[in-house]
């Protein structure tokens, strides 16, 4: 333990740093970010990647001598909002799916029940938790907890931690990927939506067609069977969606930090 304290001190400003990117995208990223995920476990989590990514650091981070606590604060600062945004794209996957859950409860008539997510300590919707949890297996199952950590470790030599990045880069960056919510959203319930919305349009026919069949009664069940149907027929589909697009949200982490870095 001596061994390595005297092997850390003198890098203990640049470890900070490290830290405090390492703390801010668990803080809000997902599967770091749960509740389920013990904050020792978190913490010990920082320490130990800190730790190894420092010779990736080590070589391109020099500290002014002079650097005072005002200068110390602001890289500190910075370091803070890198992670941040870093946790927040790859949060907006998950804003996307809970999006899209809603959208096929609203149209199924689930949306009168919540559920609450013991995880984020949210209320969702009942399939909003579904699309959840099938994203969240998703991303575990292609590797997007192990990206992620190797996508911040190599950031570092994007947005070197002792040198301001362009912040500029980093909120359009945020900014570009809030954009995309929606449509994503809209494409990953889009199918469910569609069978949903014909199956309306062919009850509001035969309401007028036969007046006297209470349509409230017979729609209510048939929607509820269809949309749970179709989101097991496209459970395959789905699964590999999200596979996809997990890979596209690497790609843009790569591009925003990318950007910021200058580079």
């Amino acid at each position: 333990m001596d061994a390595l304290l005297a092997q850390l001190a003198p890098q203990a400003l640049v470890f900070l740093l490290v830290a405090a990117r390492l703390s801010a995208m668990m803080a809000v990223a997902p599967v770091f970010s749960s509740r389920s995920f013990p904050v020792r476990a978190k913490a010990g989590l920082v320490i130990l990647l800190s730790y190894v990514a420092l010779p990736v650091v080590g070589g391109s981070a020099h500290l002014p001598a002079d650097a005072g606590v005002p200068a110390l604060a602001l890289l500190v600062g910075k370091e803070v909002l890198i992670g941040l945004a870093f946790g927040l794209v790859a949060q907006m996957l998950f804003a996307a799916v809970q999006v899209a859950g809603g959208l096929v409860d609203l149209s199924a008539g689930f949306a009168i029940a919540n559920v609450i997510d013991p995880s984020a300590n949210l209320n969702l919707t009942v399939l909003g938790r579904y699309y959840n949890l099938v994203a969240t297996a998703a991303f575990l199952a292609v590797g997007g907890h192990q990206w992620l950590v190797a996508g911040i470790v190599q950031s570092f030599q994007l947005a070197p931690v002792t040198e301001m990045p362009r912040l500029d880069a980093i909120v359009a960056g945020v900014l570009a990927r809030a954009d995309d919510i929606l449509l994503v959203a809209l494409m990953i319930g889009a199918p469910v939506l569609v069978a949903l919305v014909v199956a309306d349009i062919a009850l509001g026919i035969l309401a007028r067609a036969v007046p006297q069949m209470n349509v409230f009664i017979v729609g209510l069940p048939l929607k509820v069977v269809l949309a749970l149907a179709g989101i097991a027929i496209l459970l395959p589909t789905t699964l590999s969606f999200f596979g996809d697009l997990t890979g596209r949200m690497l790609a843009d982490l790569s591009e925003m930090v990318t950007a910021a870095g200058g580079g």
